[in-house]
């Protein structure tokens, strides 16, 4: 009997120690701004060399010119060169040894495109070859088995080629191959080449064209001269790009990708890694990537520095975790952090369904205080209680309090890790308000505000810009967030309020453009984009809260969050990349939702945080309840008691579910 139970205690103590052992520890990695240098330019960055040590050579412009500087690995400027009589400088070579600079420009007298070589120890500047008139601008130069290989633009040649190819040709970009020794060039033979780089692999990889065929990957090796494909793309997307981790993947970003510089394997393009969120090339068109001794330089958006990292510190290596989301929210997806996430969009309503139903074929999933089944998918207890992930309290002990009670469950369990928020608020123009002799305030009762807009006459037609409904669906959400039925005077006044505006719409949303020189008031998103962006060309307004009853008299606060599945099997995964976004978060300081959110007083962005501060989440219902049906309601001349029954009745039936 004993021997038994020694047995049975055995055996439990090693399924205990294998179980401890087959589970993973999350642990955060080092966030990205930990690891990233910022170098000391001035001027937009135009081109950018490398050396093993840390050197970073840059060419900048400016409008006094353009100059060479030297920076040491922590961004220190510790030389400066003007370069007196060059222009047009878009790409640069460092020897191995950092003695020579080889760059393609034009002198300032001189319509021709010369190859020159700058000596950094004499400051001296030779001429290596004259390119004639044959490009007029060189956008990348690589130098391979002592050739200089010249991406360059001819002049203009409109309408050569179109054939309704994504990418512009007009420019006439050529490729042109320079023997250093001789300093005699030729032609590759690629009609419609796009831009080239160093392949990792001593070959040179191209980005071409091919009419009747699509756009290729060639390599072209220097030494036998001999070219083969490499890969097919589907369709257009970048221009500019470097190669990376030993000629196995490519580093790009693209106008229009919210997500900034993207990583992605030869062998499987359509995985997009994120590496770097703040790219300049999503917003200029002509910025540039650069990839030198296993680190990669590109011009931050915000502080339009150039800055570098270490790729190894910012890609990880995990099993590939499957993130669902809708194409909304798509696009305000959180930095991936390094982690292969394959994005997938569905409808929100099988979003919902299946989590609900405890599918196994997503790992994460990107949700919205706006949508709804929210609560039913908080209390399913379907979903992995982060609780454990590391620096989850630090990070809700700097939100607002709001928002940890939106996150966490009954029983103290919290669900979903939000990344992002949104408030609807009035931008209003209080120096025209003024001259009108209109009596717009801050926070302003929703009474007060139909009362003023009842007040308005035909001739103010033109100085607003808002869509009723979105006041409408801000103040209905608020009133469903507190309240279980429709019964009593509150909701119909609500409605009745709401009539009065639609009956005013044309006046409050005028068809065709908005004069900006007399706009008066409009309503705009905030925090959901970057504060930047909100107050594009809104010069003179202020931030008003948006009119809300005197029982709502919170701002509604819309949480975009990521969740994990309990049942996911790269959970793990899935908790390590909260942990290192948390991480991420933490030293961003940008979120409106903390508390400590850094303001000057007085300004707009201290306007804004306080909306933030006297915020609060409603979950969303089921549109069906109302959200379908009640502007066709408003505008007709249905009864608002006989649509209040049966609101009542749709409330009820869903709250019984």
């Amino acid at each position: 009997m004993r021997k038994g139970r020694y047995f049975c205690f055995l055996v439990f103590c090693i399924t205990v120690f294998l179980a401890a052992c087959g589970k993973k520890k999350v642990e955060p990695g080092v966030p990205l701004q930990d690891v990233t240098t910022e170098y000391e330019t001035e001027g937009a960055v135009r081109a950018v060399a490398a050396l093993e040590d840390g050197t970073v050579f840059a060419v900048t412009a400016s409008p006094s010119g353009y100059k060479f500087d030297r920076f040491d690995g922590e961004g220190k400027c510790v030389d400066s060169y003007i370069l007196d009589g060059y222009v047009n400088i878009d790409s640069i070579v460092a020897a191995e040894d950092g003695k020579i600079i080889y760059f393609a420009g034009q002198k300032a007298n001189s319509i021709h495109l010369y190859l020159f070589a700058f000596h950094t120890d004499t400051k001296q500047v030779d001429e290596l070859c004259d390119f004639g008139m044959d490009i007029a601008r060189a956008r990348k130069i690589v130098f391979l088995e002592d050739k200089m290989y010249v991406m360059g633009q001819e002049k203009m040649r409109a309408g050569s080629f179109n054939n309704n190819a994504d990418y512009d040709f007009s420019l006439g970009d050529t490729l042109l191959c320079c023997s250093m020794e001789g300093g005699e060039y030729s032609n590759l033979d690629f009609e419609y080449p796009i831009n080239i780089a160093e392949s990792g692999k001593g070959t040179l990889l191209i980005l071409a064209y091919f009419p009747n065929e699509g756009y290729y990957f060639m390599e072209h090796n220097p030494k036998s001269g001999s070219v083969k494909q490499k890969v097919k793309l589907d369709h257009y997307k970048f221009d500019d790009f470097a190669v990376c981790n030993n000629g196995n993947s490519l580093l790009y970003d693209y106008v229009g990708n919210s997500r900034g510089l993207v990583l992605a394997d030869f062998d499987n393009l359509d995985l997009e890694i994120d590496i770097y969120m703040d790219s300049l090339i999503a917003v200029v068109s002509d910025s540039k990537i650069w990839y030198e001794n296993g680190r990669v330089y590109l011009e931050d958006a915000s502080s339009q520095k150039l800055v570098g990292f270490p790729l190894d510190d910012v890609q990880k290596e995990n099993r590939t975790v499957r993130l669902v989301a809708t194409s909304e929210l798509s696009y305000i997806a959180p930095y991936g952090c390094g982690y292969a996430l394959e994005r997938q969009e569905e409808d929100w309503d099988k979003i919902a369904l299946k989590v609900l139903a405890q599918d196994q074929d997503y790992d994460l999933c990107m949700g919205s205080s706006g949508y709804a089944r929210g609560l039913a998918m908080r209390d399913s207890d379907v979903l992995c209680p982060l609780n454990d992930v590391p620096g989850i309290e630090q990070y809700f002990d700097r939100c607002f309090p709001y928002v940890r009670e939106a996150a966490t469950t009954e029983s103290g369990e919290i669900w979903m890790l939000p990344f992002s928020a949104n408030v609807y608020a009035m931008l209003v123009h209080e120096e025209r308000a003024a001259k009108q002799g209109l009596n717009l305030h801050n926070n302003m009762t929703f009474a007060e505000f139909v009362q003023f807009v009842q007040g308005l006459s035909e001739k103010e037609q033109g100085m607003f810009y808002m869509y009723p409904k979105e006041i409408g669906d801000d103040i209905l959400g608020k009133y469903f967030g507190h309240y279980t039925s429709v019964q009593g005077e509150k909701f119909l006044d609500y409605m009745e309020g709401l009539r009065a505006l639609y009956q005013k719409e044309n006046l409050l949303n005028p068809p065709g453009d908005v004069n900006q020189e007399i706009l008066l008031c409009t309503i705009e998103p905030f925090g959901r984009f970057p504060m930047s962006l909100s107050y594009l060309g809104r010069k003179g307004f202020s931030v008003y809260s948006i009119p809300k009853g005197e029982d709502l008299d919170k701002n509604n606060v819309t949480l975009y969050y990521l969740a994990v599945n309990k049942k996911s099997k790269y959970k793990e995964e899935a908790l390590c990349y909260l942990a290192d976004l948390i991480a991420y978060l933490m030293k961003q300081d940008e979120l409106l939702i903390f508390k400590d959110y850094k303001t000057e007083v007085g300004s707009r962005e201290e306007q804004t945080h306080k909306l933030f501060e006297n915020g609060e989440v409603f979950f969303a219902i089921d549109e069906d309840i109302y959200q379908k049906d009640y502007v066709e309601v408003l505008k007709s001349n249905q009864p608002l008691e006989e649509y209040a029954k049966e609101v009542e009745r749709r409330l009820q039936l869903y709250l019984k579910e």
